[in-house]
């Protein structure tokens, strides 16, 4: 393949029917729960075993005894059981720890397939439960978060900040979405695996972005989350960098999570590796009983912006539901937990400090 011709492209496998009604069967009874999470991932993890077989072809990802460059950057199972009705979310959604539901299929499958890649866990700057709901709002239409329609969410990894701040990586491996109610017009959620974007660009592009030459910043919805966070940013980091488990991506491109690049060679590097992503970027629509999951070292990913619909009182019509999985939840050990599985950031930092971990 040329390299005009590379794409990012998710690994995709389908249940059939019977193995979706099988599994149905057995989430629709499971109650999704607004505390004990722990408990809850226990009772999804002895179902689990019902998707391992339709998982195995895609048993590559973020497997490390995978060589890294046959490791999927991003994977997608489809004809997953849905709920036949769902009521628009409530006004208040950001303040529940759950949302009510006839019934909790979309949770209970998307923690389904997470555990068998990884461990759930939420941020507690993110919502208030293990699952993120990620619901347009009027008042929040220009807030660069997934809460804002009008914005681009351009390329970026996850967290990636949360890589260097404490001396241990606090980034999701991965996250996982899936949709629980969608627009007529809907925004495209995009991904770009930056192993192919990196074929793009020349030896001295990839060898800058490895030299320590750039600043990021933690998300929005976390900086206001304590005094000093508004401030907070890494030390200078390289955007790229390889270990013995591959290729590791810390660049997030949209507002200014790039807080600071060293140079004006480093800020090219960075607007060159970018349109690289752009070229090789994979548009998908997060769809009611469909579910992607993104490999957080190695894929990007982006959110179009769009005109959300209300009704008449308000409520969303996009209701999309993301899911977090890390390889050891032991990393969040001294961080406070509001709710099992749940982690509020601990970041011992004075404002404008930069972090030398």
């Amino acid at each position: 393949m040329s390299e005009t011709q590379l794409r990012t492209t998710p690994r995709e496998q389908a249940l059939s029917d019977s193995q979706r009604d099988a599994l149905k069967q057995k989430l629709v009874p499971i109650v999704y729960p607004d505390d004990r999470f722990d408990e809850y991932v226990k009772t999804i993890k002895e179902v689990a075993h019902d998707l391992s077989g339709v998982l195995a072809p895609l048993g590559a990802f973020l497997n490390t005894d995978v060589q890294p460059d046959q490791r999927p950057g991003s994977i997608k199972l489809t004809n997953l059981p849905i709920s036949e009705s769902i009521e628009r979310p409530p006004l208040n959604h950001t303040d529940l720890t759950r949302i009510d539901k006839e019934n909790y299929i979309s949770e209970n499958v998307l923690t389904a397939m997470a555990v068998n890649f990884g461990e759930p866990y939420s941020m507690h700057c993110e919502g208030q439960g293990l699952i993120n709901n990620l619901i347009p709002t009027r008042r929040t239409s220009s807030e660069i978060t997934g809460l804002g329609a009008d914005s681009d969410l351009r390329f970026h990894a996850e967290n990636a900040a949360l890589r260097f701040l404490t001396g241990r990586d606090c980034s999701p491996s991965a996250l996982l979405l899936t949709g629980v109610k969608q627009e007529a017009n809907p925004p495209k959620t995009r991904l770009s695996d930056a192993r192919l974007a990196l074929k793009l660009l020349s030896a001295a592009e990839r060898s800058i972005l490895q030299r320590p030459l750039y600043a990021v910043k933690l998300p929005y919805r976390w900086r206001g989350y304590a005094s000093g966070y508004d401030m907070l940013h890494t030390r200078m980091i390289p955007l790229i960098e390889e270990d013995r488990h591959g290729l590791i991506v810390h660049a997030a491109f949209y507002g200014d999570m790039i807080g600071y690049c060293a140079t004006a060679e480093a800020e090219r590097a960075a607007q060159a590796f970018e349109q690289a992503l752009e070229s090789v970027a994979y548009d998908e629509i997060i769809s009611p009983g469909e579910i992607v999951a993104i490999d957080n070292r190695t894929t990007l990913h982006a959110r179009t912006p769009f005109k959300a619909s209300f009704d008449e009182s308000g409520r969303a019509q996009r209701w999309v539901q993301r899911l977090f999985i890390t390889a050891d939840l032991d990393v969040f050990a001294d961080w406070d937990a509001p709710r099992e599985r749940v982690f509020a950031p601990t970041f011992e930092a004075l404002p404008g400090k930069v972090m030398s971990a």
